[in-house]
């Protein structure tokens, strides 16, 4: 069972408020494992994520302010086979690719909270929905309306906007970052490129 209360997660690194460390940083960004590891590595100057029926994300802790934007690139390669899995439901919630933001609660883990950009395979971008496993973590596709497996796609993001429209709640700040490839639950494979990860 996927637990996407991702701070918490024995990530140790504090980075300067606003400054996401370079994904080529390895030492800066920690891995949880939530079934086997993803495998993770820098290919040409980009990280590279491979799922093989696995799921793990690597994360950082650091402050970010409410007005800031996130914007990345990233590159999907291979898709998790979903076959007649709804990516809503357990059994289905597999993503080529994912960006998460984390924001801590004042109770510990069970009142963080979690938004979830995806690069999705049946939602249309913009749709919002709840993680099959708890209503504190809201997933967002993002992904383009029109696209090439392999080809980069840019995304940028107004924070603040999009976790009032998940939670109906204004955005006092955020508490980490953290991204993955997974194909855990449709036992499956999935393959991603990520690079330019940054706040604005």
């Amino acid at each position: 069972m996927k637990k996407w209360l991702l701070l918490g997660l024995g990530i140790a690194i504090h980075a300067q408020a606003g400054s996401l460390p370079a994904l080529n940083d390895q030492d800066a960004w920690s891995e949880q494992s939530f079934v086997g590891n993803s495998q993770y590595q820098i290919v040409d100057g980009v990280l590279l994520g491979q799922a093989n029926a696995s799921a793990s994300a690597l994360g950082v802790e650091l402050d970010i302010e409410p007005d800031q934007r996130l914007s990345w690139r990233w590159a999907v390669e291979q898709l998790p086979h979903l076959g007649e899995h709804s990516e809503q439901s357990k059994s289905g919630d597999d993503f080529g690719a994912r960006v998460y933001v984390v924001r801590k609660g004042s109770f510990g883990l069970l009142s963080t909270q979690s938004l979830v950009y995806v690069w999705s395979q049946s939602q249309p971008p913009g749709t919002l929905w709840p993680s099959p496993y708890t209503s504190k973590v809201m997933m967002m596709a993002v992904q383009p309306e029109s696209f090439q497996l392999g080809d980069w796609y840019g995304v940028e993001r107004d924070l603040a906007a999009d976790w009032q429209a998940a939670f109906g709640k204004t955005l006092d700040g955020l508490d980490g970052v953290a991204l993955m490839v997974d194909a855990d639950n449709t036992q499956s494979q999935a393959r991603a490129r990520f690079d330019q990860l940054q706040l604005r």
